[in-house]
This record gives structure tokens, C-alpha cells and sequence, in this order.
């Protein structure tokens, strides 16, 4: 398995805007480019980080051209961005990562989770 890391610095008060173009983006990647999904986080610091599994780097570096639908979401994130860090990629040596049900019947990975 592959993967990639990003780290980005969000303007203050983007946040939500970030976060809603980053999940649209990545369930279009996942869904349409043949990635595995991708984690969001956020830091205490405010950053957040990202990783993205692909099944391979030669799936992800043949994955078809990015729909216009996909730049208009990416452009949306560099503009909330105030600082990118990445693409770091890199293979999956080890994952004891754990998926665990969604609350409330929602897919895996399609809400963004965070306090009112």
C-alpha cells in the first residue's frame, strides 16, 4: 500500500470551508480516481494533516486526469491554506489502524467531526 501525507496552515475562520472541500475532494478521489480514502486531522495548533492510501504509487501515478469538478475543490482548498506542506509519499510498512463504525447510519469517512 501507498501513501501520502500533507500538512496545511488554515486562514482563521476558513476552516469549514477547508474541511468541506477537502471531504468532497477526497470521496470524488476515492470514488473515481481508485484511491483508498484519506484521514483528516486536526492539531491543537490549529494545522491539520492528511493522509491518503492508494493500493499501489502505480495506481496512484495512472490515475486518470483530474475532473474540472476536482480543480475548482483543490483551487478551494489553496485558497483557505495559508501554508502547504507535502505531498510526502511514501509505502505502508505496517497499519494497526482501526476503522470504527459510524454514528448515526453516516458512510465511513463522510463527516467531518467537530465540536459546535
Amino acid at each position: 500500500m501507498h501513501a501520502i501525507y500533507f500538512r496545511w496552515k488554515v486562514a482563521p475562520g476558513r476552516e469549514r470551508d477547508f474541511e468541506h472541500a477537502w471531504l468532497e475532494l477526497t470521496t470524488l478521489i476515492r470514488d473515481e480516481q481508485g484511491g483508498l480514502g484519506s484521514r483528516l486531522h486536526r492539531c491543537n495548533d490549529g494545522h491539520y494533516f492528511a493522509y491518503a492510501q492508494w493500493p499501489s504509487e502505480r495506481v496512484r501515478a495512472t490515475q486518470p486526469a483530474l475532473t474540472a469538478r476536482m480543480v475548482v475543490l483543490r483551487q478551494q482548498m489553496r485558497e483557505c491554506a495559508e501554508l502547504v506542506d507535502g505531498p510526502v509519499q511514501c509505502d505502508v510498512v505496517a497499519d494497526l489502524l482501526v476503522s470504527v463504525a459510524p454514528d448515526q447510519g453516516e458512510p465511513a469517512g463522510a463527516s467531518i467531526d467537530r465540536p459546535a
